[in-house]
């Protein structure tokens, strides 16, 4: 693991300014594709594509599932100087998510039709569903082992690599978003196309860094070890569950908001759906970003690097916390006009009282996020995965029920406050309590 050696804190920044960077455009590909579609294809196909972005956000959470258990053991043996262990749990990671991946790609060509009706195809999407699923299915193991790269090249001592490697792959996915759809025509399919060979490209540009002579850590032969994963997928989890629960958060909401609001509710919340993804990932990227680091220096029996650590992290997403809420509540005119250019005054300006409501919730998020992850680099995955799927799913799914059902559909947009600030509580109790332990 390379550190510059300059301070803990100059290390901190470069690791999480690279991480956070790195999230935030990769968050930036679904919408991509939408907003080529939208104008090249047509409506459908845009809505076609917004379908299957689960099944992208599944691809994604196994991704991270697998990519934060690795580099945390990783990170660990490296600060112990167990450098043919690493070598062996890397090869044997990557391999896994190769045959994972071509598993995926399996199921959805053979059960193309199932699926799309599972993710709500209609006779004006189906057949732009069909095509975007079976021009996507062959890049599965692409999505997942190009995000583990990236996190491994992050453990590996290179934050600035990975982050050139995500903006140059989001450049090459606009390009050929624009090259299929608009200059050889091949329509929904070449945006799925596009989407995954900007996945492929970024796989390959990260292997050469792995086959290169600067890697602390690289390929070789290994005997498959099943016993790792007894350690290695419960540290993913949490962060893991972050990310799908996201996905399931969002068809929460749709089905209560057409039930108490209507279609106009939906839209509005789409907007509010594609900037949280942005927020939700800068946060993650403080926490993702400080964990090889505190995994690090844990493995070196260094518990005040860790400690400080955790000062940096959450100094840093209280910043982070105020500038989001006060960006996004005096700018939410000008972000819905983006998104709503020909709508009604009356939809943009419940959009905007939306938006303003829903953004109180970041102040909070950012703690329950980077509390979670640092308890994960810790080794502490029971209470890291109690406050993911406590902020993500479960609190999140019964205040949203709550406030739609006592106080009607208006309250539906303070859902995330009152979720994240119970969660946070919980999240400041895990926390006291490993501090009182070391």
């Amino acid at each position: 693991m390379q550190l510059e050696g300059k301070s803990l804190r100059s290390d901190f920044a470069r690791f999480v300014t690279a991480t956070a960077l790195s999230l935030t455009i990769f968050s930036l590909y679904a919408m991509v594709d939408g907003l080529f579609v939208a104008r090249g294809v047509s409506e459908y196909a845009m809505s076609a594509v917004n379908l299957a972005i689960p099944i992208i956000n599944g691809l994604f959470s196994l991704a991270v599932l697998f990519a934060v258990g690795t580099s945390t053991i990783i990170a660990v043996w490296l600060g112990q100087g167990k450098r043919a262990e690493a070598n062996r749990l890397f090869s044997q990671d990557i391999t896994v998510l190769l045959a994972l991946g071509l598993c995926i790609t399996a199921a959805i060509l053979l059960f193309t039709d199932p699926l799309a009706r599972l993710l709500g195809a209609t006779k004006e999407t189906a057949a732009f569903l069909h095509a975007y699923l079976r021009g996507l299915a062959p890049f599965a193991s692409c999505y997942m082992i190009s995000y583990n790269l990236e996190i491994l090249v992050r453990t590996d001592g290179f934050p600035r690599f990975a982050t050139i490697t995500v903006i140059c792959g989001c450049l090459f996915h606009a390009l050929m978003d624009y090259l299929t759809i608009f200059v050889w025509k091949w329509g929904i399919v070449g945006a799925a196309i596009s989407s995954g060979s900007s996945q492929l490209l970024t796989c390959l540009v990260y292997i050469t860094h792995f086959l290169g002579k600067k890697s602390t850590f690289r390929f070789t032969r290994f005997r498959f070890d099943r016993k790792i994963y007894r350690r290695l997928l419960p540290l993913g989890i949490s962060d893991g569950l972050t990310e799908l629960c996201t996905g399931v958060m969002i068809f929460l909401f749709n089905r209560t908001l057409l039930r108490h609001i209507g279609a106009d509710g939906v839209v509005s919340y789409t907007i509010i759906a594609y900037v949280n993804t942005i927020v939700i990932n800068l946060m993650m990227g403080v926490g993702q970003g400080s964990q090889p680091l505190v995994s690090y220096h844990r493995g070196k029996g260094e518990p005040e690097a860790c400690k400080k650590l955790l000062r940096y992290g959450l100094a840093t997403v209280a910043a982070l916390a105020v500038v989001s809420f006060a960006g996004l509540w005096f700018f939410a005119p000008q972000v819905v006009r983006a998104y709503l250019p020909d709508s009604t005054a009356a939809l943009r300006d419940y959009s905007v009282f939306a938006f303003r409501r829903y953004s109180f919730s970041y102040l909070l998020v950012g703690f329950n996020v980077f509390i979670a992850a640092y308890l994960t680099a810790q080794e502490r995955p029971k209470e890291a995965i109690a406050v993911s799927v406590g902020r993500g799913l479960i609190l999140q799914a019964g205040a949203l029920l709550l406030l739609a059902e006592a106080l009607g559909g208006g309250a539906v947009w303070f859902t995330p406050v009152l979720s994240e600030a119970v969660c946070l509580g919980l999240s400041l109790f895990f926390l006291r309590r490993w501090l009182k332990s070391e």
